[in-house]
């Protein structure tokens, strides 16, 4: 079994849309000038589905988030240069065991997280 799509209710579908295509390279595949509902596609099987939210009050809850995991840290940096950039509210770089990460408030309020997990060392190799 395959996860092949995510729907999320947002306030704004068109800002929100364009934030993924522009940062995340989806494609936008439903018509553009609809308000009410955004389809897009990663090129690699994943949907991502945006509708409007009908009660403004709900919000997603605290920590919900979705994850880019990236090949390398220079493409995690290069997100938060741009980010930043942009004006966007983004994170500190954030490095632990499980990766150089940053988090990212997206428009409509979905918090996203751009992620290079650390490489796995080789048999032998010498960390400095």
């Amino acid at each position: 079994m395959k996860l092949n799509h995510i729907d999320l209710q947002v306030p704004d579908v068109q800002c929100t849309a364009a934030f993924f295509e522009r940062h995340f390279g989806f494609e936008h595949t439903s018509n553009r000038a609809s308000p009410a509902i955004a389809i897009l596609n990663d090129r690699e099987g994943l949907v991502l589905v945006l509708q409007r939210l009908k009660r403004p009050e709900e919000k997603f809850p605290e920590g919900f988030h979705v994850g880019f995991l990236v090949d390398d840290v220079e493409t995690v940096l290069a997100f938060h240069a741009r980010a930043r950039a942009e004006g966007l509210e983004v994170s500190d770089v954030v490095r632990n065991n499980r990766g150089t990460m940053v988090y990212c408030q997206a428009p409509g309020g979905v918090l996203v997280e751009v992620n290079a997990r650390p490489r796995p060392r080789l048999a032998g190799e010498v960390v400095e």
